[in-house]
This record gives structure tokens, sequence and C-alpha cells, in this order.
């Protein structure tokens, strides 16, 4: 065989042999690499030197083994240690957690979820304790959609949260005149201070029907003058209250839209009021 086949040879079962002796015993591309040169090197220069086969191969597994001990090699990474949450609160009765035992709260709003009733509530919403925005009016349309606040309770109201058209806002009993005039009397106005209230509170309802009614004493038509005066002139004191005139409107209904018996003297009295309507 040809001192060269021969070397060839060498070189190759050096490497192999060397490679497999490394850290780990596994034989990786830049190990593998590292010995085939140093056992090609080593295996030219013994060669060279004793001028035989015999020499070369004994050169190159020395070669070899000095090329896989000068070669780098990679050291061991430590598998990184996993650290274990601490939950900042104490987790309440019902909440869902994750693997640490920590709460969830999805949608920020400081209610953890599974107490909480009203998930994705949007960023920086009020709510109360079990996550559900706040409701102030109570008329099912949260305060921070709700374009009327303050809307009376029971009031049937639009996704604005404002009454809908035709919704009596308030009715009040005992706006009592002077006999036969329009004129207000100090009764009168105490109980229009709830009416008062109630329009500056919601300002942002367009316009509101004042609805002047009477009894059934005295012909239709006087009934109807005296109810639009008497309207008139409520709109005119609420005004004077501060409320603002581009919301109101007076109407005289006359004594056509009784809520009880005008055969009865409370029945009458009944009939004798002052609507709040939505336009």
């Amino acid at each position: 065989m040809k001192t060269s086949v021969k070397l060839s040879a060498a070189v190759l079962t050096a490497g192999l042999l060397a490679g497999c002796a490394g850290p780990n015993q596994r034989v990786d591309n830049e190990n593998l690499f590292c010995a085939l040169a140093g056992g090609l090197a080593g295996g030219v220069v013994t060669g060279a030197v004793m001028d035989g086969g015999s020499g070369a191969v004994g050169g190159a597994a020395v070669g070899a083994l000095a090329g896989l001990l000068l070669c780098p090699h990679e050291e061991a990474v430590a598998a990184p240690v996993e650290t274990v949450a601490v939950c900042p609160e104490e987790v309440p009765p019902g909440a869902l957690t994750d693997a640490n035992g920590c709460a969830f709260d999805s949608d920020g709003d400081g209610v953890v979820d599974g107490v909480d009733m009203c998930a994705n509530t949007p960023e920086g919403v009020s709510v109360d304790r079990v996550g559900c925005p706040l409701d102030s009016d109570r008329d099912a349309v949260p305060d921070y959609l709700d374009l009327c606040p303050a809307t009376p309770l029971g009031t049937i109201v639009d996704t604005d949260g404002c009454p809908l058209s035709g919704q009596k806002l308030l009715s009040l009993e005992g706006v009592n005149f002077a006999y036969d005039k329009a004129v207000l009397t100090p009764a009168a106005q105490d109980i229009l201070e709830q009416a008062v209230t109630l329009l500056k509170k919601t300002d942002a309802v367009i316009e509101v029907r004042v609805e002047g009614h009477t009894d059934s004493r005295g012909s239709d038509a006087y009934n109807m003058t005296l109810s639009q005066q008497r309207a008139d002139a409520v709109v005119a004191y609420l005004i004077a209250q501060g409320v603002n005139p581009k919301r109101l409107v007076a109407i005289g209904m006359g004594e056509g839209f009784p809520v009880a018996s005008n055969d009865t003297e409370a029945g009458r009295a009944a009939n004798r009021r002052v609507d709040f309507v939505v336009k």
C-alpha cells in the first residue's frame, strides 16, 4: 500500500478515535475537524522526517490527539432554575388562579376573574364590588355611557340613558293657583322645586313639555285657556329658577286627560296637576 493511502487511513482512524475519546464521548463537527487537521499535520511532518509510512501513521495519531486537546470545548450550561411567583395579595374565594396560585384580572379593573361578573370592562371605568360599571340612577345604562344621569327611578330610557320621547319625567299634584287665576301659590312653588332639581340634573334631555291640566268644572274652552295660562306660569317660574328656557314648552291640556274621577273632590284635586313629559 502506498504511503499516501496509509497516511489518509491513519489520519481518518486517528481522528475518529480521538473524537470519540473527547468530552461527553461524542463526535461533533468541530472536534472531528480539529482531530483530522491535527492528524494530517502530524502525519505529514513525521512522514517527511522519518521518510516512511509507519512514521506517518504514528505521527497522524499523535497529531490528532494534539488537535483535539488544543481545540476549544463548549462549557456545559446549567439549566435555569424556575422561580415561583409570589402573589402580592390574598386570593379571594372563587377566583380563577394560575399554576402559582395567583388570581387573574383580565380586564384590570381590580376585581379578579371568577368574582368579576362583568368581564372586559373598559379601562378606567369605575366598577362595583363584583366588577360591573357603576349605574348611579339604576336605569340599566352604566354611568360612563349614560348621557342623562340622575334619571328618575322607573323612567324608561333609550340606549343613551335618556327618557324616551313621550315618557313622563314627573307628575306633580298640588300645584295650585289662586282661584280662577294663573298665579302660583307659595305651596305650589315649594312643590315645583322638585321639578327644578330634576330638570337641572337631566340637562342632556333636549326638550320637556310642561303640561297643565284642570278638573272638569267650567267649560271645555275656558279650561283649555286656563290650563295654558297655568302651564305658562309654571314655565316662567322654572326659568326664573335657572332652568334652560330652550328646553321648556308650555302646553295647556284642559280637562281632557283626567287621572281620577271628577265626581269627588279628591279626584278633581288629582286632575289639577302639572306633568313634565319628554317631547
